[in-house]
């Protein structure tokens, strides 16, 4: 009985090690699973062995570190590099106004945001000065300025004022006048798409699959109307699966042209997006000649 003792308190060290695992879920990411288990999401990585800057893959199972040696991050304050700082910004920014704040949510991303406040993702980069699109829930950003309340939840950016459309008389054509009339110059009414190989972010893709299972998904795809990618490629789009700021694949099946996007924001709960896999900009699915109207498409990220 004494030595059956012994063995149990023997292996109850190594019980006590018995390794924790998670199973990464659709929208998890390092932080979330951090969070979970009160772990830093940077010595999650670490201790997985695996890229703190690329995303996780569903249903890839991570080792949760037993000891840590880091202090877990506070749901405020983002860690991760190139993601914005979260140093305060002053209150006084200009004479005769003041900041509009705005407390980011779970999942809640710049293109989200910027459409609530009726303001443009750049403004919002540089009012906060962010390096990237990636947001950390909790984080106070400031979304515009107007009066003297700094914590006025009113929209910043008045919406333009209907006007009337200017009447355009026609002079009338004159009996008596057998000049013929001169044809007016008609201005393009689309701007012409441009063949940029899939795109400025192809190589930061590549970079983000190498070594890594990639996700295969099919369905439908939506467009929106933006001016980003007539010139120079650089290609956005809205996924409810990849995390913000990543970059996905995008192959329209009827043409088998490739396009590489970054993932700015969710897919907003609308019901014209009822049944889309992805929205992509209008340059995107220029290049995969996909017309204007949906289009059946292959992801890859």
């Amino acid at each position: 009985m004494k030595n059956l003792i012994t063995f149990f308190i023997f292996l109850l060290p190594l019980f006590a090690a018995a390794q924790k695992t998670h199973t990464v879920g659709p929208k998890e990411s390092l932080f979330s699973i951090g969070r979970l288990y009160n772990v830093h999401p940077r010595e999650l990585a670490t201790y997985n062995n695996i890229p703190f800057e690329t995303g996780l893959t569903i249903g890839q199972v991570l080792k949760i570190p037993s000891k840590k040696n880091m202090a877990p991050v506070s749901e405020t304050v983002p860690v991760k590099p190139g993601e914005p700082k979260a140093t305060p910004v002053k209150k006084e920014v200009a004479k005769g106004s003041a900041p509009v704040y705005h407390i980011v949510a779970k999942k809640e991303g710049l293109y989200g945001i910027s459409k609530k406040y009726n303001v443009t993702i750049d403004e919002i980069k540089r009012w906060n000065n962010l390096n990237s699109d990636g947001l950390v829930e909790g984080m106070n950003l400031v979304v515009g300025y107007n009066g003297s309340n700094p914590s006025a939840p009113a929209p910043v950016a008045k919406a333009p004022e209907k006007r009337e459309p200017d009447v355009v008389k026609t002079p009338e054509t004159k009996p008596e006048t057998t000049e013929p009339a001169r044809p007016v110059k008609q201005e393009a009414a689309a701007k012409t798409p441009v063949d940029f190989s899939g795109g400025s972010f192809k190589t930061l893709y590549n970079k983000q699959v190498a070594n890594k299972n990639v996700t295969v998904d099919k369905g439908i795809a939506g467009i929106f109307k933006s001016t980003s990618g007539w010139e120079d490629g650089k290609y956005y789009c809205l996924h409810n699966t990849a995390a913000a700021g990543s970059f996905i694949k995008i192959t329209n099946n009827a043409t088998q042209k490739s396009v590489y996007a970054k993932v700015l924001d969710l897919i907003p709960d609308l019901s014209q997006n009822n049944g889309l896999v992805i929205r992509i900009s209008n340059a995107a699915a220029a290049e995969l000649g996909a017309g204007n109207g949906n289009f059946d498409c292959t992801l890859n990220f």
